[in-house]
């Protein structure tokens, strides 16, 4: 028989899913060997820097996917609240409607990795960012409340996250999408 081979892809939805199921503490390389079917010489020699780097790698990812894919319409021309309608619904499909862990709950979780822990938080400035600047330039509010509206979508959006896995129940995830316009836009626009 063959040797099999894995994608990167293939292998980073995998270590993606098992990082938001189990955390970082949970994803032991036993369980990530048993997903990606690959042994540890072949994990190590992906992922040099063992376990740390590939959540690393995960963490990197994600968050690209959310400058190029997720977010990436808040700075296009056109109508605000279509643009942000349009974000809601990438947010809803990226999270599985709320079924999906975010990585910044499951992996933050760890506080012995710096690294995991600085990309968490360049991954969370730049998602309030995108907010912020969309509720400035779209909703027309001032940088520090667009600021603070950012943050809450944001925190109602995670909050939402794991009320919804804990309790099976996806409605508060989706209501946090659903207000995201009264959130980062003025009333009446």
């Amino acid at each position: 028989m063959g040797l099999q081979k894995f994608s990167e892809n293939e292998v980073l939805n995998t270590l993606t899913g098992l990082f938001r199921h189990h955390g970082y503490d949970g994803t032991s390389l036993s369980l990530i060997m048993k997903a990606t079917g690959l042994v540890k010489a072949s994990l190590y020699h992906r992922f040099r820097g063992g376990k740390e780097e590939m959540a690393v790698t995960v963490m990197d990812r994600v968050a690209g996917e959310f400058a190029s894919d997720l977010l990436a319409l808040l700075n296009e021309p056109g109508d605000p609240a279509e643009r942000l309608r349009k974000t809601g619904e990438r947010l809803r499909k990226f999270y599985g409607s709320g079924k999906k862990a975010c990585l910044l709950d499951t992996l933050t979780l760890n506080r012995d990795s710096p690294a995991v822990q600085a990309r968490a938080k360049a991954a969370l400035e730049f998602w309030i960012d995108s907010f912020a600047r969309f509720a400035e330039d779209s909703g027309g509010l001032p940088r520090v409340l667009a600021m603070a509206r950012a943050q809450d979508a944001v925190s109602a959006l995670e909050g939402g996250l794991v009320i919804s896995r804990v309790s099976g129940n996806r409605a508060p995830f989706l209501r946090a999408i659903e207000s995201l316009p009264e959130r980062l836009m003025r009333p009446g626009r």
